[in-house]
């Protein structure tokens, strides 16, 4: 069975070559061919210099050869495939159609990233027996298995036994997916494992521990008694200041202190708010830029350039660091503010700053790059992976360029041997090379100020 592709203005299809004949009035080509079965990739037959084709749309969806062919699989990435897997049998099921003509293989199960939905191919007369096709999907994915992540090797490795188990049942698989709905993850027990898995919990330390350990210590600083209580000495204050205005009010009123008009003591007491709101303002920013001088200080002094070779002096009353004949970078600080000064040793200057490289001198350093033709318009591309998927979805792309001509999952750029080597994946605006739209399956090996064109985003390659 030979699978071959085929793209037009802006769809992209997978095509089968009719290789037994296709009876036309077969109760299963009818079903295919008249009815939406959802997570089935719409058909279509063909016909062309006497040779018939089943046509499955294919734009903007990965296959799970493609997809992963730089990635790991995840525990969520298994139980996606096999909750598709389980969805695809049961409608089969719903259509009175044969499951042995589905077919398990990574290059024809497509996926759609966003929404996470898994697409199949129903080939009349063709596939196999399920047990079998599961069997070596599964095979397929366990060299790819994220070993870091339990659930993953829990769910790979159970439903590979499952599958070879003699009398296969679907409900196997659902046992093994369904299990738990909290978790999402096979019992150990399921796998044959739950003794190692109880043995690996037990040495794990505990997330507090865990935590504490990974963290990286930070400053601690001392608190005054009277910065503590700050806050408790200024409410108090607004107390007393409230009582005494309203004390002053009440003796104007009862005629006490007739002489004291009403409207002064209210104007007294708003101004006096506002002269100890703004001081206690001013107090609060002078203790955190102190605290924040402290920080500066504390990192300053744990930073302390120097070159290899250089005697370190330590620091003196005056905050002030020396530095040897050699070429040190010296330091004053007056607890506000650092300024360093370089000494007149050129190594020493080199050293710190860097040597400076003419222009003209040499090639390009770091790795190769895809750059906006026109400046500033899109951002650079760094190709310092193995693999770099470029798209719209930044859950899914590697290299995202927001343009809503750009396809979700637009293309990828596969390094090897030090080249780099550009396929399209299924995109519906396509991608270009010098003007040349790349097929469907082709790898076009970039060269040097190649123009690449991700529909409307133009780049240069820059090897």
């Amino acid at each position: 069975m030979k699978a071959e592709y085929k793209r037009d203005i802006n769809h992209n299809y997978l095509i089968f070559e009719d290789e037994k004949g296709i009876d036309r009035s077969s109760y299963q080509v009818r079903m295919l061919l008249g009815n939406v079965i959802p997570s089935i990739l719409r058909c279509h037959l063909q016909n062309l210099d006497g040779k018939n084709f089943y046509s499955y749309e294919i734009t903007s969806r990965q296959s799970v050869a493609s997809y992963y062919e730089g990635r790991k699989f995840h525990g969520e990435d298994i139980r996606m495939l096999l909750e598709g897997f389980l969805r695809v049998m049961e409608e089969l099921a719903e259509y009175l159609m044969n499951p042995e003509q589905l077919l398990i293989k990574p290059e024809y199960i497509y996926l759609d990233i966003e929404s996470g939905t898994v697409f199949f191919c129903c080939l009349p007369e063709q596939g196999g027996e399920v047990q079998t096709q599961l069997r070596e999907f599964i095979e397929y994915m366990l060299p790819k298995l994220d070993h870091e992540d339990q659930e993953a090797v829990f769910l790979g490795y159970g439903i590979y036994r499952r599958v070879l188990e003699p009398g296969f049942q679907l409900e196997m698989i659902k046992e093994a997916v369904y299990h738990s709905e909290q978790k999402g993850t096979v019992r150990a027990a399921d796998t044959g494992e739950e003794d190692a898995a109880e043995k690996e919990a037990a040495v794990l330390p505990e997330p507090e521990e865990k935590g504490k350990e990974s963290l990286p210590d930070m400053p601690v600083y001392a608190v005054s008694s009277a910065e503590k209580h700050s806050g408790w000495w200024w409410a108090a204050g607004c107390i007393a200041a409230a009582a005494a205005m309203l004390g002053l009010l009440g003796a104007g009123v009862s005629g006490i202190l007739p002489w004291l008009p009403a409207e002064l003591v209210i104007g007294g007491g708003i101004v006096a708010f506002g002269i100890g709101g703004f001081a206690g303002w001013m107090t609060d920013k002078r203790k955190k830029k102190q605290e924040t001088g402290a920080v500066w200080e504390k990192k300053e002094k744990e930073q302390r350039i120097s070159l290899p070779g250089d005697e370190q002096t330590a620091d003196g009353p005056d905050g002030k660091t020396k530095a040897s004949e050699e070429g040190r970078m010296e330091t004053y600080s007056d607890n506000q503010n650092t300024f360093y000064t370089a000494t007149e040793n050129p190594e020493a200057e080199k050293a710190i700053y860097g040597e400076t490289v003419a222009l003209c001198e040499g090639g390009r350093q770091g790795p190769s790059t895809l750059v906006s033709r026109e400046p500033g318009e899109l951002a650079t591309i760094y190709l310092e992976q193995e693999l770099t998927v470029v798209g719209k979805l930044a859950n899914a792309a590697d290299a995202v360029i927001p343009i809503p001509t750009v396809s979700r999952v637009h293309a990828r750029i596969r390094k090897k041997d030090g080249e780099y080597y550009l396929a399209d994946l299924n995109s519906r605006n396509g991608t270009t090379v010098n003007g040349q739209i790349l097929k469907n399956g082709e790898e076009y090996q970039l060269q040097d100020e190649d123009e690449v064109d991700f529909a409307q985003a133009r780049y240069i390659f820059l090897k």
